[in-house]
Formats: structure tokens, C-alpha cells, sequence
């Protein structure tokens, strides 16, 4: 016999969509926006779409340099976007001179980065 099953409290509580949705405003908003028709920003590119693509994609399309993210062989799923809310340096640090892949510094709370997921999870085409 197994140990016993977890008792139903330690289980990972649901993401908060609106969260997700005001985190997003709140965190990505000044650089990118994830509408399904318009252009990207001045300052990043349209996010939506993006979950599941290879890493710099977007970031290509939008006319910056990808070279720094497509090295990588990252793809946009939970496992990488939970690291990379947490410390994008640390998923893929930054090379001399080069200035793309944001300012952003990461976000400390888990719940927060897992909420901000779930909702970028959403932005996909029908």
C-alpha cells in the first residue's frame, strides 16, 4: 500500500482568471497588449497567441531581436512561464549589449504567476 491521498486542502487551488486578467494590466500591460487583431505595442510584442509557440516568436514578429530567446529551445508552456514570471535572467540570461526581452524583474508570488498563466493560457485563437 501507498502513502495515503492528500487531504483535500493541500490541493493546488484554482487559478483566478480576473486576477490573471488584472495582473496582466498590472504587469505586462505597459509593454504588451494580447488582443487577437491589432498591432503589437512600441515597447513589446502582442501577446496574444503566444502560449505554446517556440520561444522569440513573437518576439520576432514584432520586429525585435529574437536571436537571445531562440537559443534558448524554450517553448511557452506552464513549467516555463511559472520560471519566467519567477526570474526571467535566471530562464534565460541576458547577453551583452543586448536590450531586448524587457526590464522585468519577475514576480515573487507563486499564486500571482499562476493566475497571470491560467489567463495568458486564454489568449489563443478559435
Amino acid at each position: 500500500l501507498g502513502p495515503p491521498p492528500a487531504p483535500a486542502s493541500a490541493a493546488i487551488p484554482a487559478a483566478d482568471l480576473r486576477r490573471g486578467n488584472l495582473l496582466f494590466k498590472k504587469m505586462c500591460g505597459q509593454c504588451h497588449n494580447a488582443r487577437p487583431e491589432g498591432t503589437h505595442t512600441v515597447r513589446g510584442p502582442n501577446l496574444f497567441g503566444f502560449f505554446g509557440t517556440k520561444a522569440g516568436t513573437a518576439v520576432e514578429a514584432w520586429g525585435g531581436t529574437p536571436e537571445r530567446l531562440k537559443s534558448s529551445g524554450l517553448k511557452w508552456d506552464d513549467a516555463t512561464l511559472m520560471n519566467w514570471l519567477e526570474d526571467p535572467r535566471a530562464v534565460v540570461p541576458q547577453r551583452r549589449n543586448d536590450r531586448s526581452c524587457m526590464a522585468f524583474r519577475g514576480m515573487d508570488r507563486e499564486d500571482e504567476r499562476r493566475d497571470l498563466v491560467a489567463f495568458l493560457k486564454l489568449l489563443v485563437p478559435e
